[in-house]
Order: C-alpha cells, then sequence, then structure tokens
C-alpha cells in the first residue's frame, strides 16, 4: 500500500472542495484501516454540499464494522440530526458494495437518501459488487459515475487519483483480479534495507541496524498491511526477530509469521517447551500464528503431530531438491487466508522470489553506508539475468526521503508485475 499524494491538510467543515480533493481525502482517510480490515479493502467517503463545500467524512475502521459510506453518514446524522442527503454529492475511493455480508449493502444505504450524485474512483472487482453498486444507484435515480466518467476531474486528475487508488488496496485488488485464475496466489511484496552500495549485511552476519529509525517506522507500517511475514531459517537463528508491528495504536495487532524451513532443521526446535519464551517470533504470536514451510515430506508423523498439537501450520513438498517452489507455496498460503505476503530476510530468502517471478512489490531502503563487497552481502548475489532485456524492471516508481541530515534514508518502491 502506498501513501497518497500530495499530502493534504485536513478539511473542516466549509472548506470548499473540489471533486479531485474530494477523492484525494477519500484515499488519505482509508489508510487509517490498515491492518484492520483485510480481508476487505481500505475505504474513504466524504459528503459535500450542494455549493461543493466539505460535510463529513468517513472511512472503515475493522473487518465486521460499518463500511466507510455508513460512517460518513452516522458522522453526518451526528452534525445535522437527520441522514437525508437531497443536494449533497458523495464521493467514495471504491465502488458501493452491493450486497450483504457482516453489515448492509451501502449502495441501498446510499440508494433511500437521494444524494444528487456519487462519484467513486474504481470498480470493486467483488463478483458480489462489481458495477451492481453502481446499477443500484442508478436505478434509484441518483446521478452515479466512476471517476473516469467524471466531467469534474481532468484527465490527469483522473490517471493520478486511479494510480493511487489501485496503490492503495493493491493487496485486496490482485486477490480478487486473479481468482480462479492460474495466478491464484497471495500478493507478495519484498522488503530490504541496504546500504548505499546494495549491501544488506555483514558476511559475519551482522545488519542491525543499517536504515535510520525512520525507515524502520516506515518498515513496521508496511508490516500492519500485510497478512504474514516471512523470513528464513537463517533469520531465526540469527537475528531471533520478533516480526511484530510496534507501532503506538497497533499493540494489539498480530499477524502470521511463515518461516521457510526446507529440511525441517529449525521446526523440532520451535515445538519445544520453552520455545515461547527463547524463540521471540513465538513469544509474541503464539505457536497458532507460526506457519513453518518444509520440502521434506518424509518429516516423521510424531513431529507433524507435536505441531498440531501446538497450533503450528506446517506446509510440506513446497520444493525439492534444494529449491523452494514458490508458486506452490503463495498458492498454499492464499488457502491458509494470507492475501498479503511481507517477504524480510537475507539474500538467500530473497533470491528465489525474483528468479521465480513471485514479487508484486518492491521497497528498498537505501542508507547513506558504504559496506563494500568484500565483507558485505549483496542483497541481489543470490538472482540474476542473463541479459540486459530481461532485467526486471519496476513501474509506478515512487522515491521518499527519510530522516534528515547524516540520517537521511531514501525509499524506492515500485510494482513488477504490471
Amino acid at each position: 500500500m502506498i501513501e497518497p499524494r500530495p499530502r493534504m491538510q485536513k478539511p473542516v467543515l466549509g472548506d470548499p472542495m473540489t471533486a479531485a480533493e474530494a477523492l484525494r481525502w477519500c484515499l488519505v482517510i482509508a489508510r487509517k484501516g490498515a491492518g484492520f480490515v483485510s480481508p476487505n479493502p481500505m475505504v474513504g467517503c466524504v459528503i459535500v454540499d450542494a455549493a461543493h463545500r466539505f460535510v463529513t467524512a468517513g472511512y472503515h475502521h475493522r473487518v465486521g464494522h460499518e463500511h466507510a459510506e455508513i460512517d460518513a453518514l452516522m458522522n453526518f446524522e451526528t452534525l445535522k440530526g437527520h441522514r437525508q442527503l437531497a443536494g449533497y454529492h458523495v464521493y467514495v475511493s471504491l465502488e458501493p458494495c452491493a450486497h450483504k455480508g457482516r453489515t448492509g449493502s451501502c449502495a441501498v444505504a446510499l440508494s433511500e437518501l437521494k444524494p444528487e450524485s456519487v462519484t467513486y474512483l474504481l470498480r470493486d472487482p467483488n463478483p458480489l459488487v462489481a458495477g451492481q453498486g453502481a446499477a443500484i444507484l442508478r436505478q434509484a435515480g441518483i446521478a452515479t459515475f466512476s471517476a473516469g466518467e467524471s466531467d469534474r476531474l481532468t484527465e490527469s486528475q483522473k490517471s493520478e487519483l486511479i494510480d493511487d487508488a489501485e496503490d492503495l488496496n493493491e493487496i485486496f485488488l490482485w486477490n480478487m483480479r486473479t481468482r480462479g485464475s492460474s495466478n491464484e496466489r497471495c500478493f507478495v511484496t519484498v522488503k530490504l534495507a541496504s546500504s548505499l552500495d546494495g549491501q544488506v549485511a555483514l558476511r559475519s552476519g551482522e545488519s542491525q541496524w543499517i536504515t535510520s529509525d525512520e525507515a524502520r517506522e516506515k518498515a513496521h507500517r508496511l508490516r500492519l498491511e500485510h497478512d504474514a511475514i516471512l523470513v528464513g531459517r537463517k533469520t531465526v537463528e540469527t537475528d531471533n526477530p520478533s516480526l511484530n508491528v510496534r507501532l503506538r495504536g497497533a499493540e494489539e495487532f498480530r499477524n502470521r509469521a511463515v518461516i521457510l524451513d526446507p529440511r525441517a532443521q529449525l521446526l523440532p526446535r520451535l515445538l519445544e517447551d520453552g520455545a515461547d519464551e527463547k524463540f521471540n517470533v513465538v513469544r509474541v504470536r503464539g505457536w497458532d500464528h507460526l506457519i513453518v514451510a518444509v520440502q521434506d515430506q518424509k518429516i516423521p508423523a510424531a513431529l507433524l503431530a507435536r505441531a498440531k498439537d501446538r497450533g503450528v501450520r506446517v506446509l510440506t513438498g513446497v520444493g525439492s531438491e534444494g529449491i523452494l517452489d514458490l508458486a506452490h507455496l503463495t498458492r498454499e498460503l492464499r488457502r491458509e487466508g494470507v492475501q498479503g505476503l511481507f517477504v524480510e530476510g537475507g539474500a538467500g530468502t530473497l533470491g528465489p522470489f525474483f528468479d521465480q517471478n513471485i514479487v508484486n512489490r518492491l521497497h528498498v531502503f537505501v542508507a547513506p553506508l558504504l559496506i563494500g563487497g568484500r565483507d558485505g552481502v549483496g542483497w541481489s548475489s543470490q538472482f540474476g539475468v542473463a541479459r540486459l532485456a530481461d532485467a526486471w524492471k519496476l513501474k509506478r516508481l515512487r522515491v521518499k526521503k527519510l530522516g534528515e541530515g547524516d540520517s537521511l534514508n531514501m525509499h524506492w518502491t515500485g510494482r513488477l508485475d504490471l
């Protein structure tokens, strides 16, 4: 998930607001649901009056709670004492839902309140919605537009807003659009922190800390947006990471940890009594939030039974002859409910994801340090191409400065699968 651009000052009641600004604010507030709405998308909603002045807004706070449109309507009712929207315009970052799931249909709710217009950025690819929400609104006589159809937006505004809406919910959109296809696997994000010359660690294994506090905070926000974090066995053994999200307001958040342990060398130790004190990844999550991926299908039945008793999910047969079949693994993880997978670790873990073309998004945090190749480990040392024509190309590239002065880091990110 990528932050909307540019940053906006929070609007207050009565502020004039263009259609582009209203949709931009939808994207900004939608991000507040990051980490708590999965498997739903992050959605924001803005209501303006007939003179296009800001009235109120809402967003989807967490799965099972009110959707963005209903949250905005509740705020509107608190402000106005009623919910009637005649003469008002509604902006939403995603097509209002047509179906009744954990909550009611937002399209039906809006259709009963008769706003002057409803404008949304993206059509919802969920087959339970997919144009049906817009159809409900139009059948009720409400002027309803996608961003691409709106005459209140310039072509450049449409392009930028739609791209940002795609980036905001890229995990949700990928999973919906690939359902039933040969690409039905979880969305894969690779994150790494490197020196200016591309080194991610010393050969001794030392790697903490290459980047700044600001870069690490951003990395924790990225962890929050994914259902699971993946590392290799050596990372667990060398660094004993917690892999948790250390952000204010996210103390209760627990996503799953996926550990690549091809020969099941670490698995017995993870299941031992006292492992929940010895290994931070177990201590902060509990065994029931662990997935261990192994290649060896000849694991003793007693070990698998012990894993089951602990609540640890063991995925077997995810490769052969020392090579992980990551397409198979990411398909299995999606069946386990993992929509977004956040990959961290060393070159040996990252390399196969690139070689097997499994990476959807790449985040690179670069620190102003020189480590050198003599005693360093380069993050791309375990994969490569034979021809420049085959080089991986980043699209929708963004570059952002983090920190200042000597602690200035650069954050590069782009998509690889478009």
